[in-house]
């Protein structure tokens, strides 16, 4: 089967980009998948969401990105989750972009690094940093699909735009088969109207138009708990609605693929 290559991108922070790139990394494992999760932030959270400590690594992304010719195999970790690797991140992540500004085509180093494992993984998944910077790029390079996680708060929809047109620019001068596979509301606050219009908002989009899952990720503090345990939320607690939630988003996201096929 062709690999699936997604980035999961919003250069927002906080608005669960991290938690939808380790759940539905682990739903797709449970349900028979190969994932290989890759961490594209310097925070390290996805890293230590998916049980792995960044301190404690020798080599992570940050040396794929400053030594492309060694290759990705030799930082990747298996993870005592089903189905799931990792390519995992660390703080010097930070300065990598300043480090690779002499590589010639720097904006497709990832890419590169991901040619040759593709054929081991059914889908792998790109967690970017919340900015629109080079790490973001090599994502999007990288990827067949993005997905957009918005927060359901009118302040997080302002980014929107700016996702958006970079995603437009790199299909149109570095990826032309990128598409948009989805938009993700996350944080949903059913008794609170500033969630209901964010998501009237986005409903009306013309960005997003028929872009939306129908899968909703409400606020959930099982979910916040269970990226602090290092344990994705269906490993955590199976049976809370953030386990629910995600797994119909990762049944939707295969379903998508099927479609279009």
């Amino acid at each position: 089967m062709f690999c699936k290559v997604i980035a999961i991108a919003n250069q927002k922070g906080g608005c669960g980009k991290t938690t939808t790139a380790i759940n539905v990394s682990a739903c797709l494992g449970k349900l028979g998948k190969r994932v290989l999760a890759i961490d594209m932030d310097p925070q390290a959270n996805l890293t230590s969401g998916l049980g792995i400590n960044s301190e404690e690594l020798n080599e992570s992304i940050y040396n794929v990105l400053i030594e492309p010719k060694k290759g990705i195999k030799r930082i990747i970790h298996s993870t005592r989750f089903k189905g799931i690797d990792v390519a995992p991140s660390h703080i010097n992540l930070a300065g990598a972009e300043i480090e690779m500004v002499p590589l010639y085509g720097r904006e497709f180093v990832l890419k590169k690094a991901l040619e040759n494992i593709k054929d081991d993984y059914d889908f792998i998944l790109i967690d970017c940093p919340p900015s629109l910077s080079l790490l973001t790029v090599n994502a999007l390079t990288s990827a067949s699909e993005l997905i957009i996680p918005v927060q359901a708060h009118h302040f997080a929809l302002g980014g929107l735009t700016k996702l958006m047109d970079m995603f437009d620019i790199v299909k149109e001068e570095m990826n032309e088969g990128i598409s948009l596979l989805g938009v993700v509301v996350t944080m949903f606050d059913s008794r609170a109207n500033v969630s209901k219009d964010a998501l009237d908002i986005l409903k009306k989009d013309k960005q997003v138009s028929g872009k939306l899952f129908k899968s909703i990720i409400r606020m959930n503090i099982k979910l916040v708990e269970s990226g602090k345990e290092g344990a994705p939320i269906i490993y955590y607690d199976k049976d809370c609605h953030g386990a629910t939630a995600y797994m119909s988003l990762t049944r939707e996201v295969i379903q998508r693929y099927r479609v279009a096929a």
